[in-house]
């Protein structure tokens, strides 16, 4: 529709001009008087349908001369009117070019602006729901985010960190790990790998691997780390999950050593079962043997002793006979030495004699990283973490363990 002037040259007649428009539609002379309606009625305008009166009097505008009109909306302008009822319409006045009509009148377009508030209504409604569940599901993540157990981390495209769950501050920094490079959290021969992961990475895919990392003391321990890229509208992030393996590897070389230990023990039990017999029957001998030659003779003679002291010395004799036989015994030991597992032991043996964390692996036949985890458990269970006092230190003064 032209801003000028409506030109519809393609229609043949001024009815089919008007039947045009699905809203009220009235087609008047030069004077503004209407001369065709649509016959498309609004309710609270009525007298829209009638003829032979000015359309501003038709639409309740309000002015009182088609000059007043046009001055108060604009030819080619849409106006917002309120009418009856405290309902409002729009308003169009088009002006007709000579080819269409003669008598220069006029178009006007009024349009029921209920079903428009209506549709606002319903979008009002919908993006309301929308930003309430928006709300929810970010309470639903702060709330799991900030709970789960593992060490959690929200990383940019740069490989910044955006957010950390309090699992991930307490076991890797003591201060706040945002705007923090994350390759910063792990030993360097796995950083390339975590950059190549980030790069590669496609949305709804699951990068694994294990990998060391730093605690907050800066000890490494082993972890397992999964990488998720999330897509969002404009921006990407990465979900990092690191799950500490050390309890996991302890328990794994603890059952080896169990193992091991148990095998040591069947092939030793079954030389004990082959001889246990023959040990007790000995025993049994011995046992009658000295009952015979010293129980018994100092029993005798307590029984024919008249003199108390006699008695008593006799019984001092079968005391000492008895403490012989119970073998008794005792030693002391640290407690906190007790604690320690087989191969804690063999560990604590060799950083004893000076030797480091290479020489520790290459003489266990165990890796840098399982020898790193033994350390840190040994350091926990003597009492040390936290404490500036090295491991070979408090060992040097273990004679126990030479």
């Amino acid at each position: 529709m032209a801003e000028d002037s409506l030109n519809l040259t393609h229609l043949s007649e001024p009815t089919d001009i008007v039947q045009a428009w699905q809203d009220v539609v009235l087609y008047t002379d030069a004077s503004g008087i209407i001369k065709k309606n649509n016959n498309t009625g609004i309710d609270y305008l009525p007298e829209a349908m009638t003829v032979e009166i000015p359309f501003w009097q038709a639409l309740q505008l309000g002015s009182q001369s088609l000059k007043a009109t046009l001055k108060k909306y604009p030819e080619h302008t849409i106006n917002e009117v309120s009418g009856p009822e405290g309902r409002s319409f729009l308003v169009r006045i088009i002006p007709l070019v000579a080819e269409i009509s003669s008598e220069h009148g006029y178009i006007v377009i009024a349009t029921d602006n209920r079903s428009m508030e209506e549709l606002f209504e319903y979008y009002k409604e919908r993006l309301y729901d929308n930003i309430t569940a928006w709300s929810d599901s970010l309470t639903l993540f702060n709330s799991v985010f900030d709970t789960v157990k593992d060490a959690t981390l929200l990383v940019d495209e740069s490989g910044t960190v955006v957010a950390a769950n309090p699992a991930a501050v307490k076991q890797h920094s003591k201060d706040s790990l945002i705007g923090t490079d994350f390759e910063e959290l792990f030993n360097r021969r796995f950083r390339k790998d975590l950059r190549q992961a980030v790069k590669q990475l496609s949305p709804g895919k699951i990068w694994t691997k294990n990998i060391v990392a730093y605690d907050s003391e800066g000890e490494t321990f082993p972890c397992e780390a999964t990488l998720r890229k999330i897509k969002f509208t404009g921006y990407t992030l990465f979900q990092l999950i690191l799950h500490d393996l050390s309890d996991h590897i302890e328990l794994k070389e603890n059952l080896k050593d169990k193992k091991e230990e148990v095998e040591r023990m069947n092939i030793a039990l079954r030389q004990v079962i082959k001889t246990v017999e023959e040990d007790r029957q000995e025993f049994r001998e011995n046992l009658t043997n000295q009952v015979k030659k010293q129980m018994l003779p100092a029993i005798n003679n307590i029984a024919k002793a008249d003199e108390a002291e006699v008695r008593e010395g006799y019984k001092s004799v079968i005391e000492e006979h008895l403490a012989e036989l119970a073998g008794e015994n005792s030693f002391e030991s640290d407690a906190g030495l007790l604690r320690l597992s087989a191969r804690e032991i063999e560990v604590c043996r060799l950083i004893q004699l000076g030797k480091g964390g290479k020489e520790v692996a290459a003489s266990l036949n165990l890796s840098f990283e399982t020898v790193q985890t033994h350390r840190k458990n040994i350091r926990k269970k003597l009492g040390l973490r936290g404490k500036k006092m090295s491991l070979y230190s408090y060992l040097r003064r273990k004679p126990l363990l030479s």
